[in-house]
C-alpha cells in the first residue's frame, strides 16, 4: 500500500513538473538553454523565478511601488545562469551559447546589442522577441566575458516600451529613458 501511495504521488509531480515546463515553453519569449554545466571549482549561479514568485512580488510592490508591481506583474518568467568556465565545461558551453544566438537569429528574434571585442576580450548579444512596435515578448542576454564567465539571461512577458520609460522617467534612470523598441530584422 505505502509502495502505491508512493509512485502515485511520484507521478503526480512528475506530471506537475512536466506540465509547468510545458507551460513555460509555451511562452512567445521563453528560450530552454537546458542545464549548463559548472566549473570544478568556479561560480555557478541559477535564478529561476516562475510566474508565482514573480505575481507574488510584484503584489507586495503593488503597496509601495505600484508602476514597478505593474512591470513586474507582466512579466511571466526570468531565468538567470552564471557559469565560471574552466577546462572541463568551457567548449560545450561556449558551443551551447553560440547555438542559442543562431537559433534566436533564425526564429526572428531581433539582435539589438553585439559586441565583440578582440581576442580574449567581452562576447555579448542581447536579442529580443517582437511583439509589437511598443512591446516585446521576451528578452535574451548572452555573454561570454574575459574573465572566464558565460552569463545567460532570459526574461519573458509583455515587457512595454511605455512602461519602461515611465519607471525611468520617475526614478530618474537615465540610460532607460532613450530606450527605443521598433521591430527589425537582423
Amino acid at each position: 500500500m505505502k509502495n502505491s501511495l508512493r509512485l502515485l504521488c511520484t507521478a503526480a509531480f512528475v506530471s506537475a513538473a512536466m506540465l509547468v515546463s510545458a507551460n513555460a515553453s509555451a511562452e512567445p519569449g521563453y528560450v530552454d538553454i537546458g542545464q549548463l554545466a559548472p566549473s570544478a571549482k568556479g561560480e555557478f549561479v541559477e535564478i529561476n523565478l516562475s510566474p508565482a514568485l514573480l505575481k507574488f512580488a510584484a503584489r507586495i510592490a503593488k503597496h509601495h511601488e505600484p508602476d514597478a508591481a505593474e512591470l513586474v506583474g507582466d512579466i511571466k518568467r526570468i531565468r538567470v545562469n552564471v557559469v565560471d568556465l574552466d577546462d572541463g565545461n568551457r567548449a560545450a558551453t561556449i558551443a551551447k551559447i553560440e547555438d542559442v544566438r543562431a537559433k534566436l537569429e533564425s526564429q526572428g528574434w531581433t539582435r539589438m546589442v553585439t559586441v565583440r571585442e578582440a581576442e580574449g576580450g567581452d562576447n555579448v548579444a542581447v536579442f529580443a522577441k517582437m511583439q509589437s512596435e511598443d512591446a516585446i515578448d521576451g528578452l535574451v542576454v548572452t555573454v561570454i566575458d574575459r574573465r572566464g564567465q558565460a552569463v545567460f539571461v532570459n526574461v519573458v512577458g509583455n515587457i512595454s516600451a511605455d512602461k519602461i520609460g515611465a519607471l525611468a522617467e520617475k526614478y530618474d534612470i537615465e540610460p532607460l529613458r532613450k530606450v527605443k523598441i521598433k521591430a527589425t530584422r537582423s
